[in-house]
């Protein structure tokens, strides 16, 4: 029973830490949008704030451009002396886009949005995958 009563009490200290943590960002968030307002009102004292219409925030950030990826996972196959692994690549990618390498919810996120990216490569006979555990445990090459 307080094994129970530990975890609970570890989950509300860990939610309390990122409740405070968003909380401070919305504050933070509000102090641009004022700044902003002002700013809008200082070129145009008689736009109306309120005409403004909030976007949709779906959370999503792009970290390549468009075929940016592709690109970048051939010349670090090309430059590689052997097959790369996923995480290999992962990682070679996000230190070129000098994304936290030590953010795992960050890397994982990469890592799908890479794979899909190797995937089609795969299909396209551009590269293939050796040493077949998983998608994730494979090791890529440039077809030759």
């Amino acid at each position: 029973m307080q094994h129970v009563v530990s975890q609970l009490i570890t989950k509300k200290e860990e939610l309390q830490g990122e409740l405070n943590f968003y909380k401070t960002k919305v504050a933070q968030l509000e102090e641009v949008l004022n700044g902003i307002d002002i700013s809008i009102k200082a070129f145009d004292p008689d736009f109306d704030l309120n005409s403004v219409k909030t976007k949709r925030f779906t959370g999503n950030k792009h970290y390549f451009k468009r075929g940016e990826s592709h690109t970048m996972i051939l010349d670090a196959l090309r430059r590689a002396e052997k097959p790369l692994k996923t995480s290999e690549i992962t990682n070679i990618l996000m230190k070129k886009k000098n994304l936290d390498t030590e953010d795992k919810s960050l890397v994982d996120k990469i890592q799908k949005s890479l794979l899909m990216v190797l995937k089609k490569q795969e299909n396209k006979n551009t590269i293939r995958a050796v040493n077949k555990d998983n998608y994730y445990g494979f090791s890529w090459e440039i077809v030759a």
